[in-house]
């Protein structure tokens, strides 16, 4: 411990024994200092250097401290594949889905996702892109546009325009996007026909009954929103629950991911979805993902500053159904062919004897 004698103009003489005396005391107490400033600063700089060895190896949590101001908004040119199968509205469900996400200039970057699949033996397609602002350790602003077209009835359609967002705090990941879709309107016919026909002599009349069941679906011009609320319990693994609003229709969403790195900037994940809704809004789904990049992340870091979530735009379809019935009934006491359409039936009259 070092002791601060103040040194007192009192008792210098003024000799040269007592300038040689305040120059050792002074040059003592500088080189006592200098070496403690040097203590403190080098354990300073060996604890602020150990911290940046531990963020690099992308183990930490990837909080704002991890990422440089310049940080672009996707880390490199890198992409998503995944197989995936289930239910969807009480139909088979199962496909592949994919995004390649690109950097641009600055705090922007691009995304193009795409869909291949079947929902109830009928395929569909869907192509869509991202465009946006992140700061990997804040948040993503954006807008999305998208398209799906299923195969059912001569073809469904329905387009989606948005914007998008997400706020990244600690393990916790608010996502959202909110927009407007529309498309078309596609629809099929059945039509049957039943007959009882007319007993002869009989006061009763034939009927000729015909149904028609018509089965479509219409997407309206209308919101939807797609939110999740996404915690981590570790690196590699995540949860989520959210709000769907998808043809008219509110449900909510769950679902999870665990992750396993493979190296070489890749990684292998599985997955499971699940919808609970209004009507039809429900079903399940799963299948595994693999991830692929620069270089070797954990999962968390992969949705932060690689590639924002798929939207959901063939629910908007699944959601848009209806159905309607119809019938009518001819009458006739000719049993074939059916030449009047009266309402009762007279006995024929017989000749006596």
């Amino acid at each position: 411990m070092l002791y601060y004698r103040p040194i007192s103009w009192d008792h210098y003489d003024g000799s040269v024994a007592g300038k040689g005396g305040l120059i050792v005391s002074v040059h003592r107490a500088l080189l006592q200092t200098t070496m403690l400033a040097g203590v403190v600063g080098a354990a300073f700089l060996s604890a602020r250097d150990a911290q940046a060895a531990d963020l690099s190896v992308g183990t930490s949590l990837p909080v704002k401290s991890v990422f440089a101001p310049n940080y672009s908004a996707v880390d490199g040119v890198n992409g998503k594949v995944e197989a995936l199968g289930g239910t969807l509205a009480h139909k088979s469900l199962y496909g592949s889905r994919g995004a390649l996400s690109i950097p641009l200039a600055g705090h922007y970057g691009l995304q193009i996702d795409g869909a291949l699949g079947s929902l109830q033996n009928r395929g569909f397609g869907t192509i869509g892109g991202h465009l946006f602002w992140r700061d990997p350790a804040q948040g993503l602003l954006g807008v999305y546009a998208g398209y799906t077209r299923w195969n059912q009835f001569g073809g469904v359609h329905v387009t989606q325009v948005a914007g998008e967002g997400e706020y990244y705090w600690q393990r916790f990941t608010l996502q959202g996007v909110a927009g407007v879709e529309f498309g078309n309107s596609a629809s099929n016919a059945t039509v049957t026909t039943s007959i009882v026909p007319h007993v002869p002599e009989s006061p009763t009349p034939g009927v000729a009954t015909t149904t028609t069941f018509i089965e479509g679906y219409d997407v309206k011009t209308r919101f939807f929103d797609q939110i999740n609320l996404k915690y981590y319990p570790t690196d590699n693994w995540a949860g989520y629950i959210g709000h769907r609003y998808l043809g008219g229709k509110h449900a909510l969403a769950l679902g999870g991911e665990a992750a396993f790195p493979l190296g070489g900037g890749r990684m292998a994940s599985a997955f499971v979805e699940g919808r609970i809704g209004e009507g039809d809004f429900q079903g399940v789904w799963g299948g595994l993902k693999l991830y692929f990049g620069q270089k070797d992340k954990t999962l968390i870091r992969r949705h932060r500053d690689d590639d924002p979530p798929y939207v959901e735009s063939l629910i908007s379809i699944a959601n848009s159904r209806f159905t309607s019935g119809s019938s009518t009934s001819s009458f006739s006491c000719d049993p074939d062919p059916w030449k009047t359409i009266p309402t009762t039936c007279e006995t024929p009259t017989r000749n006596p004897g």
